[in-house]
């Protein structure tokens, strides 16, 4: 190259950046809207026991969470290019509801909060928070 250690460096980590930008502008994938039909579809694989009986929809489609017929509640959220979901009892989460938006977090460590727009936000912290 020009043998000069600094400037073979700099022209070597460039191409690699600018192999990275090229490969990730081709391949990155779309984030998943969560739907009521991505929901129950990625609910039914993972928690196949699990029926939900009423579903809340984020407005912005990052979420979804079902209410099921046992009293449980099931969340479904987007990581990076799929659907994940987590289970949990009426009760074993903490839950806030303010302006309009809904944020659980499953009492689980491995559980991130997970935060949904929705008109009856507050009705639904109730329903979750009562044991």
């Amino acid at each position: 190259m020009t043998g000069n250690l600094f400037l073979d460096s700099a022209i070597s980590l460039s191409a690699i950046g600018l192999m990275i930008l090229a490969a990730w502008l081709a391949f990155r994938a779309p984030p998943v809207a969560v739907d009521e039909t991505a929901a129950r579809a990625r609910l039914a694989f993972d928690e196949p026991d699990f029926k939900p009986a009423v579903w809340v929809m984020d407005e912005e489609g990052r979420a979804a969470l079902a209410e099921g017929t046992a009293g449980e509640f099931a969340l479904v959220r987007r990581l990076g290019a799929d659907l994940v979901t987590r289970r949990f009892a009426r009760g074993e989460a903490t839950v806030q509801a303010e302006n309009g938006a809904l944020t659980v977090r499953p009492a689980d460590p491995g559980s991130r909060a997970v935060t949904l727009r929705c008109a009856d936000a507050a009705h639904w912290a109730r329903k979750i928070a009562s044991a």
